[in-house]
């Protein structure tokens, strides 16, 4: 089994130039403020990352970091798509927790 790069020391670093912070990082995905939106890597393309806010976040919130990280992944040879949405809830009796993506 091949193990594929991926960026994530470039990812942390522009996060702390953004004044965010990696509040989690668990495969191809990194949470960042507080799960305020989460960061996926593109496996078939390890530049271009995909990005998606939590559903709590308003859009003035979204367009604001939008803005703000865009120059920051320009200046990493990085690029990101905003890809929609995501909710998090713990399951059930379970110290597990289950994280719906929503497009658009």
């Amino acid at each position: 089994m091949k193990i594929p790069f991926r960026p994530f020391a470039a990812v942390k670093m522009i996060l702390e130039e953004a004044g965010s912070d990696v509040s989690y990082a668990y495969d191809d995905l990194v949470f960042a403020d507080h799960t305020a939106y989460l960061i996926q890597f593109d496996d078939q393309h390890v530049s271009n990352l995909k990005i998606y806010f939590n559903t709590e976040m308003d859009t003035a919130y979204t367009e604001s970091e939008i803005r703000k990280l865009r120059p920051l992944f320009e200046k990493y040879k990085m690029t990101f798509t905003p890809s929609g949405k995501f909710s998090v809830s713990q399951k059930e009796n379970t110290e597990e927790i289950q994280i719906c993506f929503y497009k658009g």
